[in-house]
């Protein structure tokens, strides 16, 4: 029968606590980024400009397609053969992580935005407004309202999806619990520990999801 000791855990409670925060800024990153990455794709995506729409629409169905540890080989090992630079794991993680999330919200802005009224198009041109000014000042407002749940969904599972980033040795939680665990042999404890600190983190992202989502759907009611 296996004997339990979760001495381990307190003994290594500090690199436990530098992985769970080199998540978190991994996943601020990669939030960051592949929100601005994917809206600026999804504007492309709507422009009228000749050639620029089916690119950015090929570059959605290529990185929603590409499974998110693809990404991640590819870009580390991959990249630096094609392009002659070399990215260090943090920084690869990040860019490969960005593009993926960036294909699923540029996916999630378009709908948003085609889901306002054209008639509210058409109030900003009488306005006297520009096509871009009209986006930004009537359109963007509404669309980021409509989308604000879905993206953050996206968000959450980004931040699981950081635990894919040891593959390449970004020392996040999981990656540094890989390593404590060929030394002191405790594979249990480690990954049932690591198990509820993901927890600790997913879980308030999820509800505060919910509750985003809860209270846009009740003022949608409410017009």
């Amino acid at each position: 029968m296996y004997a339990w000791n979760w001495n381990v855990i307190f003994q290594y409670r500090y690199v436990f606590l530098e992985g769970a925060l080199t998540t978190l800024k991994l996943a601020l990153f990669v939030v960051v980024f592949g929100t601005i990455l994917g809206i600026l794709i999804g504007m492309v995506r709507r422009s009228s400009a000749p050639f620029l729409p089916a690119i950015a629409k090929v570059y959605i169905l290529i990185f929603r397609a590409f499974p998110t540890l693809i990404l991640l080989v590819w870009f580390y090992y991959v990249a630096p053969i094609i392009f002659g630079i070399q990215f260090s794991p943090f920084n690869t993680a990040v860019i490969a992580l960005s593009v993926s999330l960036s294909a699923f919200v540029a996916e999630t802005f378009r709908a948003a935005v085609e889901s306002i009224p054209k008639s509210q198009f058409e109030s900003g041109v009488t306005l006297g407004l520009s096509q871009t000014q009209t986006m930004f000042y009537i359109i963007l407002p509404q669309a980021v309202k409509n989308m604000l749940p879905n993206l953050l969904g996206l968000y959450v599972t980004e931040l699981k999806n950081t635990s894919l980033a040891s593959v390449i040795a970004v020392d996040e939680i999981l990656h540094k619990s890989s390593a404590i665990s060929s030394i002191t042999y405790r594979p249990l404890e480690i990954y049932t520990t690591v198990a509820l600190i993901y927890l600790v983190i997913v879980i308030p992202f999820a509800l505060l999801a919910g509750r985003v989502e809860k209270k846009i759907n009740e003022k949608s009611r409410k017009l």
